[in-house]
């Protein structure tokens, strides 16, 4: 038994010397390394949270300023941003009597967006590019279509916005 191990043990150390020489052996004196890495397509804002709270919500109809958009992408190109409402498009009322007002929104110089009728998808949204990471500016606005004999009461809505690339 003793010497069917030897001879299994030698038989094994001569196997293991022959495969590592093997790795071991190189061929010529150069060598090559390829390799690649991919950044996926990316628009990103930095606008965070802005919050109006002295909207004129008279029968005059005014046009204002909600605040701006700022975007990057990565692309080299304008942005595609989708705009929801959490109220429907509506204005509403903490009153507790559901009151609602309809607004229109402004994305830049495209005026008169509807968001009740669900997301609206905006397809040219200017876009910073470059590694410096500035960003370009859009005007929100919004015209609230109140009539002057609403109800009494804070109206509100939030709109979010997700920006993607093109």
């Amino acid at each position: 038994m003793n010497t069917l191990l030897k001879s299994l043990f030698v038989a094994s150390a001569i196997t293991s010397m022959t495969a590592a020489a093997a790795v071991v052996e190189t061929t010529g004196n150069e060598a090559s390394f390829t390799f690649e890495g991919t950044i996926e397509a990316m628009c990103k804002t930095d606008s965070g949270s802005n919050s109006v709270t002295n909207l004129n919500l008279d029968s005059t109809q005014e046009t204002q300023e909600i605040g701006t958009l700022d975007v990057w992408c990565n692309t080299g190109e304008n942005a595609t941003t989708e705009y929801s409402s959490a109220n429907g498009g509506f204005l509403v009322a903490d009153n507790g009597k559901n009151s609602k007002i309809a607004y229109t929104l402004d994305i830049g110089s495209t005026s008169g967006v509807d968001l009740q009728s669900g997301t609206y998808k905006h397809l040219a949204t200017l876009a910073g590019t470059g590694n410096a990471g500035e960003t370009q500016a859009t005007t929100l606005k919004i015209t609230p279509q109140s009539n002057g004999l609403n109800d009494a009461g804070t109206y509100s809505d939030t709109i979010t916005v997700t920006v993607s690339p093109n």
